[in-house]
């Protein structure tokens, strides 16, 4: 049955329990009156990782037939389906729908950068320091 009052969106949403680096993007097909409301929808559904803040990928306005398709697509994903570990390693082609994620991945850090802007710190606090122990000395008499 068509709804006239929401329209209808396309998800795309990282999905885990695939390993920490890495997800499976999954498109969803949500009702919804905005975009706003369908991302909302899609990141309270099972399997998308909700402790991330780029979990949504895309949200596009579709039509009620690409929305069906959606909708038939994921009711025939044995990966949607699956409930452990044991039943996810049976399926086939899973590797190649994995992608890496970078949510993760250290980020490189400049050593020197930092000891520079440190001691460059340490020198202007010493300089008020003394500046400011002057001023009381001066003030105490």
């Amino acid at each position: 049955m068509k709804n006239e009052l929401n329209k209808y969106f396309m998800v795309i949403a990282k999905c885990g329990h695939v390993g920490k680096k890495n997800y499976i993007p999954i498109k969803f097909a949500v009702v919804a009156e905005s975009g706003k409301e369908a991302a909302k929808k899609a990141r309270g559904y099972s399997r998308v990782k909700h402790n991330h803040k780029d979990a949504i990928l895309d949200v596009k306005e579709i039509s009620y037939e690409e929305f069906l398709e959606i909708k038939e697509k994921n009711n025939n994903d044995p990966y949607l389906k699956c409930h452990s570990k044991q039943e996810q390693n049976k399926i086939d082609s899973l590797d190649e729908r994995l992608e890496i994620d970078n949510h993760n991945v250290k980020k490189e850090v400049d050593k020197e950068a930092r000891k520079a802007r440190v001691s460059h710190k340490l020198k202007k606090y010493a300089i008020l320091e003394e500046y400011l122990q002057e001023e009381d000395y001066n003030y105490a008499y």
